[in-house]
Order: C-alpha cells, then structure tokens, then sequence
C-alpha cells in the first residue's frame, strides 16, 4: 500500500523521460516526411500560426531555415529532459530499474532512430547536390549504423557492461546521446553555411556514420555530465571542456561546436586513461 502511495514520485522524472522520447519521435517524423530537411516542421510550425513570431524570435530568413530551427530547438528540449530526469529521480526517491528501462527505450529514439533519419537525409540533400564523392553515393545507408551502435550500447549499459569499471570515470563507450548532439550540430551547421558548404561539411557526414558509431561500441572511457559534483578532478576536466565549447562556438559557430563535440570523447579518454588509479 505504501508503495502504491510512493508511485508519484516518479512522476516528475517520467515525464522528463516521456518528453525525450515524444521529441524524439517528432524529429524522425519530420527527417522522414520531406526530401529537405526543415520544410516538415515548417508546415507544423505554420499549422500552429507560430511561424511569424518563430522567424522574429530566431531571425530566420525564409521558412525552411525556420523550420529546420524549430527541429533543433525540440530536439535540443528532448536532450536536456534526458539530462535532467535521472538527477530528477534520484532526487524524489524514485530511481529505479523500470525508470532507467524507460529512459534507454526513450534514448534509443531519440539518440539512436532520430540522428539516424537526420544523418541520412542529410547525406541524401548531399549526394543531390553532387556533395559525395564518386563511387560513394550509396553513403546515406550508413547513417543506419548510429541506430544499431545506439541499441549494442543502451543494451550493453542496461545489463550492466557498459557502466564504469573503476571510479575514475562513469561508463565505457560514447554515450548514446551524444549521436544526437552530433548530428543536431551537423544539421545547424547545414543550415547556418547553406548549400554551397557542402563540398567543406562532407567529412562531418563521413564521420558521423563511421567513427562515432565505433566509439560507441567501444570500451573508451568516458566522464558524464549527470555525476557533476562526485570528483572534483572530472568537474574540472568538464569545466575547461564546457568553457572551450563556448569558445569555439563564439569563434567558428556551427562548426565550433561540432568541433567541441568531436573533442569531448577524445578528452574524456585521455584524461582518464592518463589519469592515476584510485
């Protein structure tokens, strides 16, 4: 009975999750929807008579620019209810194995099928604008493996192999979200450089569909974000990390912060393999 009274608690941090998932859900329905990338969630942004004052808040100068925004900034809002609804949980009391299930069902959407339709409709805008390389056309299929590499690490982390196995860091392998990080970075790049950067943004695409996929199958070491305040040695290494992600943001913009997320694993397994054993 007051276990039934106590079900509340999770409400908070559920919700959060469902938010991600719901997210998640719309940024694969509006990749898939349009052959270009933006003019779906336009339409929904119009449907709603929020597209005047969307272009007037972002400074978007034409709808598919605005719409692409719109997508970024749900996304975006669905990533951070994922950052939050583990603290939330811990917080009320409620963490446990059916929240941590649904919360790897909710990233497997959005941080595994979302940056895969993204990737791939990306690399497909690409290949029309004769952006690939000969001989490499059919590149936009591997965007699919973001999704597989996203379900072997949430499946890995949930029975337990992928959480960390010594104290001084807090799992192995890529997060999961960092996928959509990425591939939202790609997408604002795209949509801030503009057709003509497509010969220059093309490795991105090559790298998202490559790499990132194997680191996150991998066994890099890497810090988190939802432990802040644990060590203070990994507080630090994030700070700096989080400073110079503003950095290049404010001094390449897109492509500053596409570049800092590339630095993020990298600095994460260095630092901790170089780092003494406790």
């Amino acid at each position: 009975m007051g276990q039934n009274r106590d079900a509340w608690r999770s409400w908070p941090a559920n919700s959060l999750t469902f938010i991600n998932l719901g997210a998640g859900a719309l940024v694969c329905w509006w990749a898939a929807s349009e052959f270009d990338l933006g003019w779906a969630p336009a339409e929904w942004l119009d449907s709603l008579g929020w597209m005047a004052g969307w272009m007037d808040l972002t400074g978007a100068k034409e709808r598919r620019a605005a719409g692409i925004l719109w997508l970024l900034a749900v996304w975006g809002i669905g990533q951070l209810c994922d950052l939050l609804d583990g603290a939330v949980a811990r917080m009320m009391g409620a963490d446990g194995a059916q929240g941590a299930m649904l919360d790897a069902m909710a990233d497997l959407v959005s941080a595994g099928l979302a940056p895969a339709f993204i990737g791939m409709a990306l690399m497909m805008e690409w290949r029309a604008a004769g952006g690939l390389p000969s001989g490499l056309e059919w590149m936009p299929i591997l965007a699919l493996l973001v999704m597989m590499a996203s379900a072997w690490r949430l499946a890995r982390f949930a029975r337990g192999s992928g959480k960390a196995e010594d104290r001084r860091f807090d799992f192995a392998g890529i997060p999961a979200p960092m996928a959509a990080l990425y591939w939202g970075a790609v997408l604002w790049v795209w949509a801030a450089e503009g057709p003509a950067s497509v010969g220059s943004i093309v490795w991105l695409g090559v790298v998202g569909v490559t790499l990132l996929p194997l680191g996150m199958v991998s066994r890099w070491p890497q810090f988190g974000f939802k432990t802040w305040g644990v060590d203070r040695g990994l507080d630090r290494v994030r700070l700096a990390w989080l400073i110079s992600l503003v950095g290049l943001m404010v001094w390449k913009g897109a492509v500053g912060g596409v570049l800092a997320l590339i630095s993020y694993p990298l600095t994460s397994a260095l630092f901790i393999r170089l780092r003494p054993s406790t």
